[in-house]
């Protein structure tokens, strides 16, 4: 986890106003969380920070591909992906902990923000659930060979219903 030590913002130098940090997110940064749904990508992230007096706001903009599997034809190709988030950083003096979504909640005595784990979020959240080489990839389509060995594995269909002859007396049933 110390490889994550880089993704750190140390926010109680900053003045009052906007500043801007960059990181890149690779293979290693993946490799820290097993569970992954992302195991490779290349992903650059440009987050712009504007400190108030009790709070700050992050935008983060994230640009770059990340490697998929494909669902269908199980082939891994690269997929386009852009990301816009917005975090709000709130301090208090109390022992609260009560962070939303949007809103995170600090104490006053924290001087820097962690955002490895929110990277970690937003790109996996951003995977959709149906992954496909076609519509997700950029000039690709599936693998015509695991394709065709699929079909050929399909049980083959029955175009004849069989029904229940019991059941027939009640297709006669009509409502008024």
């Amino acid at each position: 986890m110390n490889y994550l030590k880089q993704y750190r913002i140390p926010f109680t130098g900053l003045s009052l106003g906007a500043h801007d940090f960059e990181f890149d997110v690779d293979k290693a940064f993946f490799d820290c969380y097993d569970y992954s749904i992302v195991k490779d990508g290349n992903l650059k992230v440009s987050v712009n920070l504007h400190k108030q007096e009790s709070m700050m706001i992050l935008q983060f903009h994230i640009v770059g591909t990340i490697n998929l599997t494909c669902d269908v034809c199980l082939s891994s190709f690269p997929s386009k992906t852009v990301i816009d988030e917005r975090l709000i950083v709130k301090f208090t003096d109390e022992d609260m902990t009560e962070s939303t979504e949007e809103i995170l909640v600090l104490a006053k005595h924290e001087h820097e923000l962690d955002i490895a784990g929110l990277l970690y979020e937003y790109i996996n959240v951003a995977v959709p659930h149906y992954i496909k080489c076609s519509e997700q990839g950029d000039d690709i389509t599936c693998d015509k060979a695991v394709l065709e060995k699929l079909n050929g594995l399909a049980p083959e269909q029955h175009e004849e219903k069989q029904t229940d002859p019991r059941w027939d007396a009640l297709k006669n049933i009509k409502y008024n």
